[in-house]
């Protein structure tokens, strides 16, 4: 606590990294989250081998299947988000697309939510 003036000022207790919630389910149905992640899990294969092969755009179709993974598992976010660390310009690109994603997919949903 510190003192300023007359008011006391106190701050909020945070918890220690293992004693947070890391999961929090996403908002999505479930229907529509398999569908997220299938679609996600087909574009990094077909990213992976258009990296490989000039017809494919290999690099977009793999950030694309990579941003839809997060929206549809926060598990996948997590890993992203741990990998993506070395370069923060191209990780808040991904995040910006992720949040685009996410805020199509379910409007109505609570976007702050992960």
């Amino acid at each position: 606590m510190r003192r300023l003036g007359e008011r006391t000022v106190r701050r909020p207790i945070r918890l220690p990294r293992a004693q947070r919630s890391r999961f929090r389910a996403a908002p999505l149905p479930f229907w529509l989250r398999v569908l997220v992640n299938g679609i996600g899990w087909l574009l990094v294969l077909l990213g992976v081998v258009g990296l490989f092969l000039p017809v494919l755009q290999g690099g977009l179709s793999l950030a694309l299947g990579l941003a839809l993974l997060s929206v549809g598992s926060q598990t996948v976010h997590l890993r992203l988000r741990s990998l993506m660390g070395r370069w923060p310009r191209l990780w808040r690109r991904m995040e910006k697309l992720r949040r685009r994603l996410r805020a199509w997919l379910h409007p109505g949903g609570d976007r702050s939510a992960g």
